[in-house]
Parts: C-alpha cells; structure tokens; sequence
C-alpha cells in the first residue's frame, strides 16, 4: 500500500528523468500534426509550413502495413494427449479473440503502430469489466505514462507505472463533487479549469489522485491556478487482484536510449521549412517590390504631394526619384530544398512511392517491388514482431484477470473473428488451464497484397495447401465456408459441362431443357436441384407412358437428371435403366 505523498514524489523523479523525453515525443507529435513555427520575423505566427509532411506520410503509410494483417493466436493445449485439454485449448482462443474484438483490436492496433515507430514505445492497460464479465484492453498515451524503469526490449512487465494527465474541473464536479468544491476556493477557477490527475497502477492495487499545486511535473507548461497552495487529494482506490501490474510496455528496438524512426529529420523538416519561408519572401518581394525615394547629389528628397490613384490625384516628387527594390530568390534554394527532402527519404526510409510517385530510375516493376520491400519490408516485420509479443503477454494478463475477477462465473458470447467463429462457453477456473499462448503474424513484414501474392505462389509451387491459405488470407472470413463453396462452383461447373454437352448431342428434349433453364433462370432453384427436379418429373411422366404402352417396360432416364426418356419400341421391349444424380456426379 502506498500513500499519496509516495505516489507523488514517485512521479515527480520520474517526471523529471524522462523530461527530454517527453519532450522530443511532443516535437514529434506537433510535427506530425503541422504545428511547424518557422522562426522568421517576416512570416505571420500562425502561417502553417508549405513544405510537404513527409514525416505524416511516412508513419501513416508505414503504420497501415503493419496493422494491415491481423496476428493469429495459438494455445497449446496443456495435455495433447487427453481430449478434454485439447478442447480447452480452443474454448481459450476462442475466448481471446472475443475479447479482443470487444476491445476493438483491429482499430487499436492501428493506433499502437503508429506510436511505436512514432514515440518508440506504445502502453496498453488491461482492466476487467464487471458489467461484461470480461477483460478490456486499454491503449494508454505513451506521453502521459511514466512506467518503472524496464531492462530491455524484451522486458515488457513494469513494475508499476504512473499515469499524469489533465481533467476540467467540470470532470472533477460530475464525477466526484465533494472533493471538487476543494478545487473550487480559487475565484478563477472555471468549469475548464484543469486539474491534474495522477493515476497510480500497480501490483497491489490502482489509486487516482487529484492534484494542484507547485509540484513541477514537466507534462504542463504552467498551473491552471494563480494560487501557490498544494492541493493533492486521493479520489479513489481499489485492490489488483491480479497480483502483477497489469500494463505491458513494448518498446522499439534500438542501441540504447527510446529512438522512434522518424526522430532523425525533425531537424531536416525545420531547416526545409525555414528555406521554403524564405523562398516564398523573395517571391513575394519580386511580386510586390519595396519603392524607395532614392534622392539626387546635393539634393534632399521630399514628397511633395502623395499620389492616390483612386481619386486620381498626382503625385508630386522633389529632389529625387522613385525606385523599385525588386529581390529574386537565390538559384541555390531550390536544389537546397530537394536535397534535404531527399535526406528525410533516406534517413526515415520514406520511398516516394509512399505518396504516389515512381521512381525515374527504376526501369522495371519487379526492380521498383524489391526497393519499395528493402525499405519498408523489415520495419514492418519487426514492428509486427515486437507488437506480437506484447500481444502474447497482454493475453496472459488478460487469463489471469478473468480467473482473479470471474474465476467460477460463466461466460458465453459470439465470436466473428476468421477461424474462431461460433459461440463460446467458459468459466475461467475450468476451462482456461493456462494461460500460455503464442501470437504470429502470419507471414511478418507483408502487408495485404504482398501476402495474397506470396501465399499464392506457395499454394502454386506446392508448399501450401488451399486450405491454409485460406486460414491466412485477411479477404476470407470463413475458411471452411469458402472450402465448400469452391467445390459446389466446381461440381456446378462440372454438371453444367455436361448439361451442355448433353444438349448438343440431342440427348436431352428440348421440352426437359426448356424446363431446366426456366427454374434456374426464375431463382426458383439451383442448377443441381433444377436437374433434380426435373428429372424427377421426367420419371413419372415415363412411368404413366411405360403403364399405357407396356408392363415390362421400366421407367428411367437415358441421362442421369436430363429428363431424357428411353421408352420400349414394342410391347416385349426393355426399358433401359439409366444411373441417377448420384452416379452422374461419382463419374465425374
């Protein structure tokens, strides 16, 4: 149990360690927005930069690879000896892609990729919902987390972390409005007036404070209050039952300190902004000149009578004349502004192709695949990577919270993720016996088309089967329904050969035919229960025949489901019995 004067001064050193940090974290974000000020007296404050974004571009594109294919989930069954284990192997899957799409995976994803290879480092919480039953996932602003000092990249565990941010006071009076009429002393204190909260998260337990005061905590640039009372007030607590702090911390790998990718070209992006302000000067300077009274030898220049072309009053000049001081850009700006635009390519791994363009010097498409998957390929890979395991441990978290908060309480909902659809039945303490799971990306460092390509080429070769790629491929939902509606098309097609072939040899009646075509063509029936149909008909039509002209005539079809007839020429003449749908399609 800690108190608040603990949490506090914890946050505080904390705050104050990762202050260049969170720093360098917030010029990156205000990048990525366009919050460019080019410092230039001649450029109003709030003219936005007229040079290209390429850090924007560069994360977006290179975070919508890494989220464009979702990670599997396997669990091993404890025992794979014994059916029972086996089975809850499934039902634990199951239930973790059910919670996960609770959580809206898919869009957290999204977000956790662009900042981990923005801030270097992306922060989840897992919480238990009481109302649901079922665990949530949290994705937390890397800006305002101050997690216990981790050991590596592989040491993804804190163990315990600080969360800092900042709440109106509006907040504070809907959710907890005693302790907000504390908050309320100073006369200036409006309904958006901040107030900061720290939010505690540990192996024992969670514990939000709200806090006001001269506590320097480095995240805000001033306090919202004008008095230098400290204010820090305990708002709640509640017990982790888990026993380990449920926060997964994933960072991105680098030699020693956090070092996102794009960190390499801020300074680039503000010299290319402060070049092109400069440009866009000498251009209006060429466009509108400063005129100059520039006066004669021995002579004192005076205007004597302003011009105003209005009122069409002329202007009278003495003792000098008018010039126009017309400035030209420098012949070297622009060369300057393309070779550090270059550099922020190279140095972030941006190919032009991110924005649309080809490269000139790429003379084939297969030359122009192999630049664009050297520079994107193995951020993305390795990205995914490092996301798969900090989804592997927050799976874990996620077992342990349902068993600690709702061990013998069942539970069962609908899944719709690929591979796991259908409805799961569990309680946590009999069902989930681990909490071991593996997550991969099916094919790491491939976005959606790359991975249809390649896993068509492996189907091709023969190293992969149909169905396993169907098991991978994001544009299939249901595997094993597109199995069976690959082979009904086929069987269809197969049946439909033969109907034509059929027809043209004069096998079938045109009166059968006709029939045929009018069910499948009204939606009335399928080509398979058309031919069903109608072969159906056609043999009680020639059974009622066979009766009037023969008693040893049998009835049949000279085509199995054709509605051909095969009637006796005479009274002692055979039937020829022909082989029905079923032998039809074993011979095909």
């Amino acid at each position: 149990m800690k108190t608040v004067e603990e949490i506090v001064a914890i946050y505080g050193a904390r705050a104050q360690a990762t202050d260049l940090l969170k720093s360098k974290m917030r010029t990156l974000r205000d990048y990525y927005n366009g919050d460019v000020i080019v410092p230039l007296p001649e450029i109003n404050a709030d003219e936005q930069s007229a040079v290209a974004n390429l850090l924007a571009q560069g994360l977006d594109q290179t975070a919508m690879r890494i989220a464009s294919t979702r990670p599997d989930i396997y669990c091993p069954p404890s025992d794979p000896s014994r059916k029972r284990s086996r089975d809850n192997s499934q039902i634990t899957r199951k239930a973790l892609f059910g919670w996960w799409e609770h959580s809206r995976m898919d869009l957290q994803l999204a977000k956790r990729a662009r900042q981990l290879i923005g801030y270097s480092t992306t922060v989840t919480q897992l919480r238990f919902n009481a109302d649901t039953g079922c665990p949530e996932w949290h994705l937390r602003d890397p800006l305002t987390a101050y997690p216990a000092t981790l050991l590596g990249v592989d040491d993804m565990l804190p163990r315990d972390c600080i969360f800092a941010y900042e709440r109106p006071l509006g907040w504070l009076h809907n959710n907890y409005p005693q302790i907000a009429q504390v908050f309320q002393s100073d006369s200036d204190a409006g309904p958006d007036t901040g107030v900061e909260l720290i939010e505690y998260v540990g192996p024992e337990e969670t514990v939000l404070i709200a806090m006001r005061g001269p506590v320097n905590t480095g995240l805000f640039a001033t306090s919202s209050y004008d008095s230098g009372e400290n204010v820090v007030v305990e708002l709640e607590r509640a017990e982790n039952r888990v026993g380990v702090t449920p926060i997964v911390c994933a960072q991105r790998i680098s030699l020693d300190s956090s070092q996102g990718q794009f960190d390499g070209i801020l300074g680039m992006y503000q010299m290319q902004a402060r070049l092109m302000a400069l440009e866009v000067i000498a251009v209006q300077k060429g466009v509108f000149p400063d005129t100059w009274l520039v006066g004669r030898a021995g002579e004192t220049p005076q205007i004597v009578n302003p011009a105003d072309g209005l009122t069409g009053e002329v202007g009278v000049i003495r003792g000098g004349e008018l010039r126009d001081m017309a400035l030209q850009p420098g012949y070297m700006t622009n060369p300057a502004i393309d070779r550090l635009e270059r550099a922020q390519r190279l140095t972030a791994g941006i190919p032009p192709e991110f924005g649309g363009e080809s490269s000139t010097n790429i003379r084939t498409g297969r030359r122009g695949d192999s630049v664009l998957s050297a520079a994107v390929d193995f951020p993305v890979q390795e990205a995914q990577r490092i996301m798969a395991r900090a989804l592997q441990e927050e799976n874990k978290l996620a077992i342990d919270m349902s068993k600690a908060y709702a061990g013998n309480r069942g539970k069962s909902f609908y899944v719709t993720t690929k591979n796991a659809k259908g409805t799961v039945d569990y309680t946590p303490n009999t069902n989930f016996d681990s909490s071991d799971n593996v997550v991969s990306y099916s094919q790491a460092g491939s976005d959606i088309n790359n991975l249809v390509i390649g896993g068509g080429q492996r189907v091709g070769m023969g190293t992969m089967s149909k169905m396993s790629f169907m098991a991978i491929d994001p544009l299939v939902e249901d595997p094993e329904f597109e199995h069976d509606s690959v082979i009904a098309e086929q069987l269809e097609a197969a049946l439909l050969s033969s109907l034509q072939q059929q027809a043209a040899e004069g096998a079938i009646p045109p009166a059968d035919l006709a029939r045929i075509m009018a069910l499948v063509s009204n939606n009335e029936l399928e080509l398979a229960e058309a031919v069903e149909r109608v072969q159906k008909e056609a043999q009680e039509r020639q059974a009622k025949e066979v009766e009037a002209m023969s008693a040893e005539a049998m009835p049949g079809l000279a085509q199995p489901g054709m509605g051909a007839e095969s009637l006796a020429a005479g009274a002692n003449a055979e039937a020829a019995a022909a082989p029905d749908l079923a032998q039809l399609l074993g011979a095909l």
